[in-house]
């Protein structure tokens, strides 16, 4: 039976084309139940829309690069506008809408739209925009900067369908991507719904044009992602974001060699303890790593391997656990996802995280305006003399790490240092020891068999070593622990 798919024809007639499918009860269940916050009645979804495409969203503050850290509002602020816009068409697809809902929330959504009267045409594309919109925000002046972001997303397309041997998902219907510009307060891009444009933010485009590359190549990412079935065959379950987010953000690195924000790159090193899970945008260098450790030779694209895994069911953590095992040899330690981000803790700190068996990926990262990008790994220093102790309670998250480095004193050389972890009942811990000299790694021991508690003592010799970092590792829970060190 022939898929029912309804379009936007004012929308249309501005061309903003966007279709949906009008999906049968069980599909559309399925694909909202991992997401309570998908408007599930008429008047939740059009208040959702207005405040997507309603004249309410330009009171939205200004995208800014410096993103708020908490509060309420925080998804307002999210640079990337899939996830939101997704609800609001995956919403459209309701089957208990009626036409007439359907058409209030169109007209909504047409009364503050330009009209896009200017289109060019590149071997893949199609762009569109509008320089006399009464809202300034909604027009692009120049010209250039159309040709400009064209020759940007032709890269990026070039670079996904030779590395990933597919091209980003194109809307049923149409041979070439649409890319529209207007005001979208509150994100740089959207790339929701699947079968409609890819939207990008004129505002940000005018005013911010450092973002241009590292936007194109992150929306259109998530077109790539709906080729292997994200949002159009299966639906994630949160949290999802390390995955959809973060993949994105690291194809800003893979094209371009620079992020949209520095923080996707040192969000992981200034709070080491953030869940990968919870990562979002920030999951960057944890991905940066997983290509480099993966990698088995110049053409091999383990990116590519994780999405063509996770592309029959969608289950995201058992993907990425998979391909890790498959990627190691049996008797390999780092072949468990749990050892395997244990040895991503150590590499942060030694700075090896961009290594792999192919050599160093990326050499430079920079910022939009093209600084370089050196994170900085908080760790927690610890002076160590003779008879000197220390204890501390502490919890660490699944998929997270805390940093103890124990700095030896003088009158240290000689004598033992000793310390104990003891996890909290249902903890579960990878343990790291890095030997430093003159700040510098010298060695490690990563003892794979304790997961719970761990102890360790050693006879310090300061001509060999003059500190010893401590690397606490959450594995599949985490969890809370004692951590006490003395020298006698």
């Amino acid at each position: 039976m022939k898929e029912e798919r309804l379009t936007f024809e004012r929308l249309a007639r501005k061309n903003f084309h966007v279709s949906f499918p009008v999906m049968d009860k069980a599909t559309w269940k399925r694909f909202v139940a991992p997401d309570i916050s998908v408007p599930r009645t008429f008047s939740r979804l059009r208040e959702y829309g207005q405040l997507l495409y309603g004249k309410r969203r330009r009171k939205y503050i200004r995208m800014i690069k410096k993103f708020p850290k908490i509060g309420a509002m925080r998804s307002l602020y999210e640079e990337c506008g899939e996830s939101a816009w997704y609800r609001l068409f995956l919403g459209l697809a309701n089957p208990r809408l009626t036409k007439m809902e359907r058409e209030a929330i169109e007209g909504d959504m047409d009364a503050d739209m330009p009209t896009l009267e200017h289109s060019e045409e590149t071997d893949h594309f199609i762009l569109r925009w509008t320089d006399s919109s009464a809202d300034a925000s909604d027009n692009i002046t120049d010209a250039a900067i159309i040709t400009e972001t064209g020759n940007f997303l032709e890269t990026a397309w070039d670079r996904y369908q030779a590395s990933f041997g597919r091209t980003p998902y194109i809307p049923v219907g149409s041979s070439k991507m649409e890319i529209v510009f207007y005001d979208i307060p509150g994100a740089h891009g959207v790339a929701s719904p699947p079968d409609g444009p890819l939207q990008l933010n004129s505002d940000s485009w005018m005013t911010i044009p450092g973002l241009r590359r590292s936007v194109s190549a992150h929306e259109l990412f998530h077109k790539l992602q709906y080729s292997f079935g994200y949002r159009t065959s299966w639906a994630p379950v949160s949290p999802y974001k390390w995955f959809s987010e973060g993949t994105a953000s690291w194809s800003e690195v893979f094209v371009w060699q620079r992020v949209s924000r520095a923080s996707k790159i040192t969000d992981l090193f200034t709070n080491p303890d953030l869940n990968l899970y919870n990562a979002s945008y920030s999951a960057v260098p944890f991905w940066i790593f997983f290509e480099a450790r993966q990698k088995s030779s110049a053409t091999d694209n383990p990116i590519l391997h994780f999405l063509t895994t996770a592309e029959p069911a969608g289950d995201l953590q058992d993907a990425l656990q998979e391909v890790i095992d498959e990627e190691w040899a049996p008797n390999n330690v780092y072949g468990q996802l749990d050892n395997f981000y244990a040895l991503f803790a150590r590499e942060r700190r030694i700075g090896a995280w961009k290594m792999g068996p192919t050599g160093n990926l990326y050499s430079n990262i920079s910022d939009p305006d093209g600084a370089a990008i050196t994170p900085n790994l908080t760790v927690t220093d610890v002076p160590m003399g003779l008879s000197d102790t220390y204890s501390v309670g502490q919890t660490v998250s699944q998929l997270g790490s805390d940093y103890y480095r124990f700095v030896f004193e003088p009158d240290a050389d000689g004598r033992t240092f000793s310390f104990s972890v003891t996890g909290a009942s249902g903890g579960d811990f990878s343990f790291y020891l890095l030997w430093d000299k003159n700040n510098a790694w010298k060695r490690a021991a990563f003892p794979p068999g304790s997961t719970s508690s761990y102890s360790h003592s050693e006879v310090i010799n300061l001509a060999e070593a003059d500190a010893m970092v401590l690397v606490i590792s959450g594995r599949g829970t985490g969890g809370a622990y004692a951590l006490n060190a003395s020298i006698a």
